[in-house]
């Protein structure tokens, strides 16, 4: 089995550099971490949140300046690129191209209902995101959060380059959700390392997110990684994974966890994994790593979402998403969980 363990080791070295080679381990580099910013730390996000529900002066607020920050917010169109340049798929080229997984009935998400609970555990892919959702969570909650998200994730992409910069990357795309209405820890930055020759990405990312999620949590993301990898190599939602997790010899995925407490508060248990390897990845899961010439860090924490904000903010964010949300979002079937 592969042993996969934390290191405490900053990520202080230049972003900017080309991928690890198979040298000595003292001689690979990390990522640059972001400068910290000057906003108060938040240690316990729902406490943090009931103090901003107190405060209608406040919620007005964080409102009228979240619908010009959506406003103002760039990003990229991918309109204009070539097929093989696109990095999220989406439904018409995917169409042109004959790509699987889009007849009707074949993604969970159509059968939500947006005011009603959900009876069964739902996955999904979302650009490099890999999120579940527990059974029980609000359908409007559900689409909020892989809007939110796809949102942040759109808005890095047009000021980072998320390989090769994704530290900031990632500190951007909490900036983002924390001005839509999320309650945003701050994000720590830790190493990982495995002791066998080689390992797979999910047996890493097994080990980290267990730290934050619960067994059933943990079981969820599981049955994520059986539904991707058994899907048809030209499936549209793979593929999206897959063009937007790796690029070549470095990546940047989450794997999340989304719940609602029965006080409704929606939590966002994010895990978010970088590497650098000097091998050509394919399926970034599954891929066997050389662990000499990887670089690997991950980061944790757990999110929660202000609903008196991101209800006024909604129909902003779905305008500046327009059809992106279609395009770049797909359901997982989750089975024998």
């Amino acid at each position: 089995m592969t042993t996969i363990s934390e290191t405490s080791t900053p990520a202080t070295t230049d972003s900017q550099t080309s991928a690890p080679t198979s040298a000595a381990p003292a001689q690979r580099r990390s990522y640059l971490p972001a400068k910290s910013t000057d906003r108060r730390p938040v240690t316990d996000p729902e406490a943090t949140l009931r103090e901003q529900l107190d405060d209608q002066r406040y919620l007005d607020m964080r409102t009228d300046m979240g619908l010009q920050y959506v406003d103002g917010l760039r990003i990229p169109s991918y309109g204009d690129m070539s097929v093989p340049g696109y990095r999220m798929v989406p439904v018409n080229v995917a169409r042109e191209y004959g790509l699987a997984g889009l007849t009707e009935g074949e993604d969970p998400l159509e059968e939500i209902e947006i005011d009603e609970p959900t009876t069964e555990p739902v996955g999904a892919v979302d650009g490099n995101s890999v999120p579940t959702f527990v059974e029980g969570i609000r359908g409007q909650h559900l689409f909020d959060i892989l809007n939110a998200t796809l949102l942040a994730q759109l808005a890095a992409n047009a000021k980072f380059d998320r390989e090769q910069d994704p530290i900031n990357w990632t500190r951007f795309y909490g900036k983002v959700l924390e001005n839509v209405g999320f309650v945003v820890p701050e994000f720590s930055f830790f190493g990982l390392r495995s002791r066998d020759a080689r390992f797979s990405m999910d047996q890493a990312v097994l080990k980290v997110i267990a730290a934050i999620l619960t067994p059933t949590q943990v079981e969820l993301a599981k049955a994520s990684f059986d539904a991707l990898q058994s899907l048809r190599s030209d499936d549209r939602r793979l593929q999206i994974f897959r063009r937007n997790s790796s690029d070549n010899r470095s990546g940047n995925f989450q794997i999340s966890s989304v719940g609602e407490s029965k006080a409704g508060i929606v939590s966002l248990k994010l895990n978010a994994f970088f590497f650098k390897t000097d091998e050509q990845v394919t399926d970034v899961l599954w891929f066997k790593f050389r662990s000499a010439s990887t670089t690997l860090q991950a980061t944790r924490t757990t999110l929660v979402l202000n609903d008196q904000v991101y209800d006024r903010l909604r129909q902003s964010i779905l305008d500046k998403l327009g059809n992106r949300g279609l395009n770049f979002i797909g359901g997982l079937e989750l089975s024998d969980v």
